[in-house]
């Protein structure tokens, strides 16, 4: 059994009615005053790959939340609470952190713990991003054919990105193994991986998109209402 006392990731999503978006965004007091509560992110779904300018990209009635709680006895508790609201109408995963590359100011005191499960178990990879905004440009040339590269990939359960205006980034993906995700970034097989992220990341090393950038990779310790295929 999870030791309840030890610090914990959640990551959220569910269904809010539209016009209380904004309150979820910017106001965030739902998820400020939870104790235990150390950050969260609210940001809303974007799907993979589609036209930046297509209404369907945008999940516009529904908020993912990414947060850190200083145990697991805490985000229990906080769901209990709310058990009658909106954030029990979607899913949510329980993530213990084993590695970090790069940094968010909010996250950077977070522990990283040895790996429990297999290598070869569900590995969930989250970046976030606070990009420069004269950027936006070329994050976006270099960006977008790497979702189609995501979305594509064989080794993938799920995946999108996030956004909260107007440079928070985020982006979700859940690999059959870890070995799929790291085949992926590193382009290792160009017909089964693609090669579209490494090439974006040789980009960034010349010139950074972000003024704080961190992805992290997670093994899951539980959650309700999403469906991980081992």
């Amino acid at each position: 059994m999870a030791d309840q006392t030890q610090e914990i990731f959640s990551f959220h999503s569910f269904p809010v009615p539209l016009y209380q978006i904004p309150w979820y965004l910017f106001g965030n007091r739902f998820f400020r005053k939870s104790r235990g509560l150390i950050h969260s992110e609210c940001l809303i779904p974007m799907l993979l790959g589609e036209s930046l300018f297509s209404w369907k990209r945008y999940r516009i009635q529904e908020v993912v939340v990414f947060a850190l709680w200083n145990s697991e006895k805490d985000l229990n508790d906080f769901l209990e609470k709310h058990k009658q609201g909106q954030i029990k109408k979607g899913w949510h995963l329980r993530l213990r952190m084993y590695r970090r590359w790069g940094s968010i100011s909010e996250f950077s005191l977070a522990r990283v713990i040895d790996r429990i499960s297999k290598p070869d178990s569900t590995t969930v990879a989250i970046t976030l991003a606070r990009l420069k905004l004269k950027e936006l440009f070329r994050f976006t040339k270099w960006g977008k054919p790497v979702e189609t590269q995501v979305r594509n990939h064989p080794g993938k359960q799920k995946a999108f990105a996030a956004f909260r205006p107007p440079r928070h980034f985020l982006t979700f993906s859940v690999w059959d193994t870890e070995a799929d995700m790291i085949q992926m970034v590193q382009g290792k097989n160009p017909n089964r991986d693609g090669s579209e992220h490494k090439e974006a990341m040789e980009e960034r090393s010349k010139k950074d998109f972000h003024f704080e950038f961190t992805t992290l990779r997670f093994e899951i310790v539980g959650g309700s209402g999403f469906v991980v295929h081992e």
